[in-house]
């Protein structure tokens, strides 16, 4: 039953670190414009980058739902199971 509580908060909390990045973090990503020197320079990312984030971003989705509900699985059978035994 513990198992099953830690769990559902490690689903949650890697759910929450994926919304987290793509609403506080993301939006810093892409190209930049900066003044240097009186010159406009454009800033653009790392060739590759965006599949990396695009692959990162689907690999942690899935983990964190596949945790959250293996775990919510797990909490309702155990649950089950112990009000079984008792009677």
């Amino acid at each position: 039953m513990k198992l099953a509580i830690t769990q559902v908060i490690l689903g949650i909390l890697i759910v929450g670190s994926l919304v987290w990045f793509i609403n506080w973090v993301e939006p810093d990503y892409g190209s930049h414009t900066r003044l240097i020197g009186g010159t406009e320079v454009e800033f653009h990312p790392l060739p590759g980058w965006l599949i990396r984030l695009i692959s990162w971003k689907a690999v942690s989705f899935a983990l964190g739902l596949s945790v959250l509900g293996c775990s919510i699985a797990q909490f309702v059978k155990a649950r089950g199971l112990k009000e079984v035994k008792c009677i």
